[in-house]
């Protein structure tokens, strides 16, 4: 898989440039951490909407503007209280994290990963809030759409 470099306001990125080689990535490698995830969640992954529209989804790697991007509500508020897991809080921990690891360099980012219908982020939250955070407006993002 061909997977260049490129950089964009700063920041370095990761790239698949083949729309067939991201649509297995995907349909591949994030669907399981997206699998495990529902299940972290006590849910079916095969009951999971987004999941069941995966392989139908064009994939194609997009520069976008992070204003157009939209967060998922229930991601951004999601609590599971069994775990004392808190969504905002791990994701503030994580965000510094990743900031001060971009101040370091060295740091190539993987692209988001964004719903094409309505451009909710549905991977990347850790990424995205760094890059808001640090001022970037333009990220490299895989776009599915149906």
């Amino acid at each position: 898989m061909n997977t260049p470099v490129r950089r964009l306001d700063g920041i370095s990125y990761w790239v698949i440039e083949d729309p067939r080689a991201i649509f297995d990535f995907i349909n591949s490698e994030i669907r399981k951490e997206w699998e495990a995830d529902a299940q972290s969640e006590h849910k079916d992954p095969k009951d999971d909407l987004w999941l069941k529209t995966l392989t139908r989804r064009k994939w194609h790697l997009e520069m976008m503007d992070m204003s157009r991007i939209k967060l998922d509500p229930d991601t951004m508020n999601y609590v599971d209280p069994k775990r004392g897991y808190v969504f905002s809080k791990s994701l503030e921990k994580r965000t510094e994290e990743l900031r001060q690891s971009l101040e370091l360099g060295g740091v190539v980012l993987s692209p988001l990963i964004v719903r094409g219908e309505d451009t909710q982020l549905v991977d990347g939250y850790c990424r995205y809030n760094t890059l808001r955070v640090t001022n970037v407006s333009r990220i490299y993002a895989y776009v599915g759409i149906l």
